[in-house]
């Protein structure tokens, strides 16, 4: 009886629980899709990363494009620019991405 009362009350914990969860919206970011208002500018030339871009503070990878990296610079003003290389091919992207920070 005890045991009965117990998958009695768990079925219904289940219902319940089940019924007042609610989906998540998920978003997926888009490589090369803009999302707010951040400048996707082009590089002058593809065989050098310029000096104006500051300080390399991080270097990050995605298991979508695993031959590409995305390397972060600080500008002196603290905006952050984000250069893609491919470092299979030993090559840029053309375009990357100005991040501004007030």
């Amino acid at each position: 009886m005890a045991a009965r009362m117990i998958m009695l009350f768990s079925l219904l914990t289940l219902c319940i629980g089940s019924v007042a969860c609610e989906r998540l919206k998920q978003e997926r970011a888009v490589v090369g899709a803009v999302v707010g208002e951040l400048k996707i500018e082009t590089l002058q030339s593809l065989d050098a990363i310029p000096a104006d871009y500051g300080n390399l503070v991080g270097v990050t990878s995605s298991s979508s494009r695993p031959n590409w990296a995305q390397l972060w610079f600080e500008k002196p003003d603290k905006t952050i620019v984000v250069v893609y290389v491919d470092f299979v091919e030993g090559g840029l992207h053309s375009k990357y991405i100005v991040i501004p920070r007030r």
